[in-house]
C-alpha cells in the first residue's frame, strides 16, 4: 500500500531511517485496521509483507550543469543535448499531472553532470532539478532514461578517450540512436 507518507525524517541519517521504519510499519497496520473496518470487501484483508526498505522520495540531489525546472517539465522543454524524452508526469508536492495528453519534455544531458566534479555522471532520482522537476525525474521510468543516457555517455567517454564533460553531445546521441532511444 502506497498510503503512508512520513515527513520530517532525514533519509541520510541512519537513526532517522530506523525511526521512520518503525513509524511507517505502525501506520501501515493502522491503515489496514481502517480498511478492514470501513471499506466493504476488506473485512478479512491480511498483510502479506512490508517493503524491504523505506521508499524515500527526496534526499540528495546534485547541482548540475543544468537545473531542470518545473516550468521545463510542464511546458515541453526542448534541449540541444537531449538524451531522451519523458512524458509530462508529475507526482509530488501537492501536484499530480498524469501522462494522458502525449505531452513530454526532453531530458538534457547536463542534468547528469555535477558542477565542479570531473569524471562523474549521476543518474536516477538525484539528477539536477528543482522541486517540481524532481517530482517527475524521480520516477522509475525517468530514472531509466537518465541511466541509459549515463551509460551511453560513459561508453562514449571511454571510446573517445575523454571525460564525460568534454564529450560532444553527438557522440552520446549516436550510441543512444543505435539503441533506438527516442531523443525528440
Amino acid at each position: 500500500m502506497n498510503m503512508v507518507n512520513l515527513m520530517g525524517y532525514d533519509p541520510t541519517n541512519v537513526w532517522d531511517l530506523t525511526r521512520a521504519e518503525i513509524e511507517g510499519r505502525k501506520q501501515v497496520n493502522m491503515a489496514l485496521t481502517a480498511l478492514r473496518s470501513y471499506l466493504p470487501g476488506f473485512e478479512n484483508a491480511k498483510l502479506r509483507n512490508f517493503g524491504m526498505t523505506l521508499g524515500t522520495r527526496d534526499s540528495r540531489k546534485i547541482v548540475g550543469e543544468y537545473i531542470l525546472t518545473g516550468e521545463d517539465v510542464q511546458n515541453q522543454a526542448r534541449f540541444e543535448d537531449s538524451i531522451g524524452i519523458f512524458p509530462e508526469f508529475i507526482d509530488g508536492y501537492g501536484l499530480l499531472v498524469l501522462p494522458t495528453t502525449g505531452r513530454y519534455f526532453q531530458v538534457p544531458y547536463r542534468l547528469l553532470l555535477p558542477q565542479g566534479v570531473e569524471n562523474l555522471l549521476v543518474a536516477g532520482r538525484c539528477v539536477s532539478g528543482d522541486m517540481i522537476a524532481h517530482a517527475a525525474t524521480r520516477s522509475m521510468m525517468c530514472c531509466t532514461v537518465t541511466g541509459q543516457g549515463a551509460g551511453a555517455a560513459a561508453a562514449a567517454a571511454v571510446l573517445h578517450r575523454t571525460s564525460p564533460r568534454n564529450l560532444e553531445i553527438k557522440q552520446i546521441r549516436e550510441i543512444l540512436e543505435k539503441q533506438d532511444v527516442r531523443l525528440s
